[in-house]
């Protein structure tokens, strides 16, 4: 990471990247460093890394060219720079909010996974469309508790417009690289709290009896939070290994897992590249701007009867969301 570089920014910048196990940083170029954030305080402690500024243009000989400016993007390292913060550790609430407060309205998270389906090579990309969360509940996963109530929907946990971009843009040819590696345009992800593998009867459950496609242990609660933070977010899921169901493959193991991840990342790289060009896109705009998700935690985190809020948890939600819970109003009943 640069650090001569400026350690604030004052436009805002509406589209994030959220790199996971793999994929720690962008390269540069096509990427330009524009300025690193150093964790920014938030009502729910700090972020997991420094937010990365960057800038990407798209190549002169793109086609598209005319259509085309100069797009401002956010990077966060979900488990730290260092890769130092368990999934059980993850400050998900800060991420999040950290990344909304900045402008931002767009994520897009990679995540590395684990394959509970033959047809999901190691290798392989999905976009996921669900998830099934399998965690203990230990893990803070809403921005609305401590004397104000809020409920969002959550049917389609990702979003599906945005999905839809990064899946054009991942499968164009020449993205993915090397050992037929291929884009799997849904599939559901399971979350476990982690840190640990599962046991063989687990990844069993998984595959035949939840039908599950891949295997992770990041996407609960960051979805939630996301969905709560009014944000178009989509995950990236990088198949590094068959989970342990499969017999006829050896232990999954650390060692394993790198190698694919190695390969993985340079593929992470070269996806996200294709997916900011896309998401830069005048026809995409809609999307980047998440306009079909704003104002709707006004509506949902008003339920809470003005004098039942608390004061500590109306100043953290008022920080999150300028303007949404100063009349007093509430809605809802029950």
């Amino acid at each position: 990471m640069a650090t001569d570089l400026p350690s604030t920014y004052n436009e805002p910048v509406q589209i994030a990247i959220i790199g996971g196990t793999g994929l720690s940083s962008l390269p540069s170029p096509p990427f330009t460093p524009v300025a690193t954030l150093p964790p920014p305080s938030t009502p729910w402690g700090l972020p997991s890394s420094p937010i990365s500024i960057l800038s990407y243009k798209s190549p002169a000989n793109s086609a598209d060219q005319s259509s085309q400016q100069s797009v401002s993007i956010a990077f966060l390292a979900r488990h730290g720079l260092h890769h130092q913060l368990a999934p059980h550790e993850l400050p998900n609430q800060a991420n999040i909010a950290a990344l909304r407060k900045l402008g931002v309205r767009c994520v897009v998270a990679f995540s590395a996974v684990g394959s509970l389906k033959e047809e999901v090579k190691p290798r392989d990309f999905v976009v996921v469309d669900q998830i099934i969360d399998w965690t203990r509940g230990v893990r803070p996963w809403t921005f609305f508790e401590g004397g104000m109530v809020g409920h969002v929907g959550f049917a389609d946990p990702f979003d599906p417009a945005l999905s839809k971009v990064i899946s054009k843009a991942v499968g164009k040819p020449g993205i993915l690289d090397g050992e037929n590696a291929q884009l799997h345009p849904n599939g559901s992800v399971i979350c476990i709290e982690g840190p640990q593998f599962s046991t063989r009867a687990e990844s069993l459950f998984y595959r035949n009896v939840l039908n599950a496609s891949v295997i992770n242990m990041s996407a609960i609660p960051e979805a939630k939070l996301a969905r709560e933070a009014e944000m178009a977010y989509s995950m990236v899921c990088m198949s590094t290994d068959y989970d342990s169901w499969h017999e006829t493959n050896e232990t999954v193991s650390v060692e394993m897992v790198m190698g694919h991840m190695t390969a993985n990342s340079v593929n992470a790289r070269r996806s996200v590249e294709a997916i900011i060009e896309e998401l830069g896109k005048d026809e995409n705009k809609a999307v980047v701007h998440a306009e079909h998700w704003q104002g709707m935690t006004k509506g949902a985190g008003g339920i809470t009867k003005a004098e039942g809020r608390s004061p500590r948890a109306l100043e953290k939600l008022r920080w999150l969301f300028p303007g949404y819970f100063d009349e007093g109003k509430w809605v809802g009943s029950g």
